[in-house]
């Protein structure tokens, strides 16, 4: 279960909670075309940043504050976040994220997550308590009046865009098993089977090819189309059970694709490649014979197919050993 996994983001330390969110960020591929991570000195209030197009700060980007703390994060401490953002902005730095997120492991005071619900009132509490809460603590031993163009870039800023995880949030965010699986060696579970369809589909139409092909080989006939193989009485129950295998297959790819880190997949593919290749190459009866000798074949990987969890831990910055 996700929730396991909740303690394990607790103990990452600041930096190790900015690579977590990059990687979760990185991994939104339908969401973001680039990423980011600033978090360092000089940031201008930027950690981690999800940019929509290649214009990056030029076009629309979303902003996620990482927020590692010993208790949960205070109402100061989330003005003084947002005071930077439009500061920064107000001088020209970037244009305004069209989202902003904290991520802040330990969740949000009482008062963030009002001030978040009601995001109308929060923009007033913004520009009302800039003095109190903002002005003299975005520069050390300077204060920062709300001038005409900060006030500009909160009136322009759309409040509804602000939100907050915790790490209870974030772990059950569906992009975040990838990250886990990397990160703590999650089990992603088990890939569905794949659903056969009746009709022969174009995806498959090159496989469908090459089974023709062989059977053609061996019973020395020739094979116009499916409908010649699946009347075959030698064949038909072999060209049956390599379309189950060839849509099992694709769904076992889609599945671990969206849910392990990017390289896993590949990785495993290379596993098969080379606990198959001697096999492959050495001479037999004819093409339908390769095929049902590599099938028989003892596959040297890391777990049985329809479980995968690659050997090899993906390395990433700050990732827990």
């Amino acid at each position: 279960m996700k929730h396991q996994y909740e303690p394990r983001v607790l103990a990452l330390d600041d930096k190790q909670l900015e690579h977590f969110v990059k990687d979760w960020v990185a991994s939104r591929v339908l969401e973001y075309r680039q990423w980011q991570r600033w978090g360092e000195t000089g940031d201008l209030g930027r950690d981690v940043v999800g940019y929509v197009t290649d214009n990056r700060h030029e076009g629309p980007w979303d902003n996620f504050q990482c927020k590692q703390l010993k208790k949960r994060l205070s109402l100061g401490n989330a003005f003084l976040e947002l005071g930077k953002i439009f500061k920064h902005s107000a001088d020209g730095a970037y244009s305004l994220p069209r989202r902003y997120t904290f991520v802040a492991p330990r969740g949000v005071a009482r008062g963030v997550q009002e001030l978040v619900s009601h995001p109308e009132a929060f923009r007033t509490a913004v520009i009302q308590r800039w003095d109190e809460l903002i002005a003299r603590r975005l520069v050390e031993k300077t204060t920062i009046p709300l001038s005409t163009e900060i006030k500009a870039k909160i009136d322009e800023f759309d409040f509804k865009n602000i939100d907050w995880l915790d790490a209870e949030k974030l772990v059950a965010d569906p992009y975040c098993l990838r990250v886990l699986v990397g990160w703590f060696d999650a089990d992603p579970g088990r890939a569905p089977r794949g659903s056969v369809p009746t009709d022969l589909q174009a995806t498959e139409s090159v496989y469908v090819s090459q089974l023709l092909h062989i059977y053609a080989e061996r019973s020395r006939q020739t094979f116009r189309d499916s409908s010649d193989a699946l009347s075959h009485p030698d064949h038909g129950d072999h060209f049956r059970d390599q379309r189950i295998r060839f849509f099992d297959a694709m769904e076992f790819e889609r599945f671990y694709r969206d849910s392990t880190p990017l390289d896993y997949v590949d990785t495993f593919k290379h596993e098969v490649y080379s606990g198959v290749i001697d096999t492959h190459r050495r001479q037999h009866k004819d093409c339908l014979g390769r095929a049902e000798h590599l099938l028989d074949s003892p596959i040297n990987v890391s777990r049985e197919l329809r479980r995968f969890s690659p050997k090899r831990r993906r390395q990433v910055p700050g990732a827990i050993k």
